[in-house]
């Protein structure tokens, strides 16, 4: 809502008509005394019958009015063919599209031309440094090479364009008529990596599940798409779901599992010389190597899965061998993509043949950062003629490397995200949890291991004091943890918070959150009664000091509630994802209003707080028995590679 000339409005409707008739008086009647309404009649004659005029002018207008406020503005039309143009062009713009006509036949005269009216849009931004970046994303058009679009879409990441309303619906806008001149006009000029651009910026800008599955058809529908591309895109998909950075739809997911899929099928075939099974009796029986999409340190929780499954297989007698095929989000083949995020590669590790881990030492090997997927192929072979393992454990849902050595050494695959399954094309898929009784008729061509996913953490360092950390003394702390709390917090959590920090409590927000200050703004409960301490390395030490953990929705986080538990602090989520899985069905509910509801009954009965602190204890105990779970994984896996293949 907007002040305009003293009085407080909902809404600036504009009103493109050829008369104002019953039907729009009748509309227009009904908020009158709400909203700035301008009317403009006779609007085909008015525009001398070009549609390119009209566009212009409500451009025009919108522009102008953007500089009092950024939301709130209809478009009405009894014009079906400037309804339909409006509706697929400035949908960004207006939050209502209303169509007022009966069917008559007023129409403009001439087509729209496109190139014109993005001319136009460009010429009329406000922002010059604005425009000057829309001219360029034009330009790029005709004479874009991957490294042009590689700058240009990093240069538009920094300026950011999602800090500011306005500037979002005016971009998504611009793009929805660049893929308008693209699909609709048939631009000849208009090449691949054009189209995956502007459908990129839609795709994070716009957040409609139609705009990734724009990007998604693209990819699938040009039949030269090499497979490491479809791997690199493959890749940023699965780091846009977990950020929450782009919609999705089930649609998304198929064309998704449709990418990966091709991709696979396309190293395939070009690496099957790679590909000469090591039989079973020439394979050593207590030899595990283990592959790893990403290896960084002990304070990345993805990592120290790696590390202490590894322990856990050395302690029961067998060999590990660690490969890091540094695949997360690897930038190889990469093709236009905006927001685009790469997994980070130690170079420490690069000349690195050994690991010492305490007592302990694993032969390791990190395949190069810039390679291509078929270089390193030619290692992997190497090395599993070399060592020839009885089994791969692939750690990290889609490595591709892995799926690949899958034809020359049984692999069995699992996510890193447990409570899911692992994006992969080897049969034996390793889940944290048991089956769900609905999953089991899904899934009968797959091998799946039902396993219980565990926790090696790590040891506490220190002894922190609320008065250390800036908490308050007396009050009931709630602690939410996580290195994606920018994407992860929602308003439906925040407004549960909001409920419970009107009712005394506290929350301290620990791990990555940038949003933190702007997110505050909307929420002064929330605000006034929390703090944002930063990523914490001491988890153990940050549990002590705070009473109950609570989750907000998402997929990851299964470490930092067993950390809760260890130090016998009860934990409150929702029935999905890891934390789920890892904490166990006794502190689940059903809602953000049930969270809410348990969160005070914690706060309120000591009786019951104390209950449920022991029943945590006794969780962590069984998350944390690590040697017993991998040993049955173990189990499981050599049973099968002894009888189902080879």
């Amino acid at each position: 809502m907007s002040e305009v000339s003293g009085l407080s409005y909902n809404q600036v409707i504009y009103c493109y008509v050829e008369e104002q008739n019953a039907s729009l008086d009748e509309f227009i009647s009904k908020y009158d005394e709400s909203s700035i309404i301008h009317i403009v009649t006779s609007v085909v004659e008015s525009c001398e019958g070009k549609l390119l005029y009209c566009l212009c002018d409500i451009l025009t207008n919108y522009i102008e009015a953007s500089k009092e406020q950024d939301s709130g503005f209809w478009f009405v039309t009894d014009v079906k063919g400037l309804y339909n143009i409006v509706e697929k062009l400035f949908s960004s713009l207006f939050e209502e599209i209303i169509y007022v006509g009966k069917g008559d036949n007023a129409k403009f005269d001439s087509g729209l031309e496109t190139g014109q009216l993005a001319s136009y849009f460009i010429n009329i931004q406000r922002s010059k440094l604005n425009a000057s970046f829309m001219r360029k994303l034009w330009n790029l058009k005709s004479n874009g090479s991957i490294e042009n679009f590689m700058e240009f879409l990093y240069e538009l990441g920094d300026f950011g364009i999602e800090k500011e309303q306005i500037l979002t619906k005016l971009w998504c806008c611009f793009c929805e008529i660049l893929v308008y001149e693209t699909e609709y006009n048939n631009s000849a000029d208009a090449d691949f990596n054009y189209k995956l651009a502007v459908y990129s910026i839609l795709m994070v800008l716009g957040k409609k599940a139609d705009y990734t599955n724009a990007y998604l058809n693209e990819m699938l529908e040009n039949s030269m798409t090499k497979a490491g591309s479809m791997y690199f895109v493959w890749n940023q998909f699965k780091r846009m779901s977990l950020k929450k950075l782009a919609v999705f739809d089930n649609k998304s997911s198929q064309l998704c599992d449709e990418l990966y899929n091709r991709s696979y099928n396309g190293f395939e075939s070009e690496l099957k010389e790679y590909f000469v099974k090591i039989p079973l009796e020439e394979r050593d029986k207590n030899l595990v190597l283990i592959s790893t999409i990403q290896f960084l340190d002990e304070t990345h929780a993805p990592t120290r899965t790696v590390i202490e499954r590894a322990k856990a297989l050395k302690h029961l007698g067998k060999t590990v061998v660690i490969i890091n095929t540094a695949e997360q989000y690897t930038m190889k083949d990469y093709l236009p993509m905006y927001s685009a995020g790469f997994g980070r590669v130690l170079e420490k590790y690069n000349n690195v043949n050994e690991l010492k881990i305490g007592n302990d030492r694993f032969p390791f090997i990190q395949m190069p950062e810039h390679s291509t997927i078929q270089y390193r192929m030619g290692i992997m072979a190497k090395l599993l003629k070399r060592y020839k393992p009885y089994y791969i454990l692939s750690i990290g849902t889609g490595s591709m490397l892995a799926d690949l050595c899958g034809n020359i050494v049984p692999c069995a695959s699992m996510a890193l995200a447990f409570s899911t399954f692992p994006k992969t094309m080897n049969k034996m898929k390793i889940l944290g949890r048991n089956l769900y009784k609905e999953e089991k008729s899904l899934y009968t061509e797959d091998d799946i291991i039902e396993s219980r996913f565990t926790f090696e953490l790590k040891p506490q360092k220190g002894i922190f004091s609320r008065e250390s950390k800036g908490l308050p003394e007396d009050r009931f702390i709630l602690v939410v943890v996580g290195i994606r709390l920018e994407f992860e917090v929602t308003d439906a959590f925040m407004e549960m918070l909001e409920e419970v920090c009107g009712k005394g409590c506290y929350v301290v927000f620990a791990g990555i959150m940038d949003n933190y200050n702007k997110l505050m703004e909307s929420y002064p409960l929330v605000s006034a009664n929390s703090l944002f301490i930063g990523y914490c390395d001491d988890m153990l030490a940050l549990m002590d000091i705070c009473d109950l953990y609570i989750n907000p929705e998402r997929l990851g986080g299964g470490f930092s509630i067993i950390e809760a538990f260890e130090k016998g602090k009860p934990g409150v989520y929702l029935k999905s994802g890891d934390v789920y899985t890892a904490g166990g069905e006794s502190f689940a509910v059903d809602s953000f209003k049930e969270m809410a509801e348990q969160i005070l009954k914690y706060k309120e009965d000591k009786d019951y707080y104390n209950n449920m602190s022991g029943l945590a204890r006794e969780r962590a105990k069984l998350m944390t028995s690590s040697e017993e779970a991998i040993a049955d994984i173990d189990r499981q896996i050599c049973e099968r590679v002894g009888s189902k293949y080879w």
